[in-house]
């Protein structure tokens, strides 16, 4: 080989091939060796695993005012949406936002209502 850098060839044919044996020399530099299989070591596995219970499946409020609460809740904004967007008649909109209001004040007020007695809420997320 000269000096000539305009002659110079790559020692290696293939990129790849420079890399691997770049990689391997570092390895054996280090103390470990080029040949082993490197696979990560397996993550631990935990002791305890937290498996949530099935939730109860959503049923329908149990008398007829928490229903209508939760219509009025529901349809109000749209009554309020339609009546504004289309045009038909602001009296619509004040109806439903009024509804909206209203039927959020009354599930707030009878809340507590639907929780059964005796019924442990827990400490919440216990870490």
């Amino acid at each position: 080989m000269t000096d000539n850098p305009r002659n110079w060839q790559p020692p290696y044919e293939d990129d790849d091939e420079f890399w691997r044996r770049f990689e391997d020399s570092l390895n054996r530099a280090q103390g470990k060796d080029p040949n082993a299989p490197q696979s990560p070591p397996p993550p631990p596995e935990p002791d305890d695993v937290f498996v949530p219970p099935e939730p109860p499946p959503p049923t329908a409020p149990p008398d007829a005012i928490a229903r209508a609460a939760w219509l009025a809740v529901i349809v109000g904004p749209l009554m309020a949406v339609i009546g504004y967007v289309f045009g038909f008649s602001t009296f619509i909109g004040g109806i439903g936002i009024t509804a909206t209001i209203v039927g959020f004040i009354v599930l707030v007020a009878r809340r507590e209502r639907h929780i059964p007695p005796g019924e442990d809420h827990g400490d919440g997320a216990v870490v």
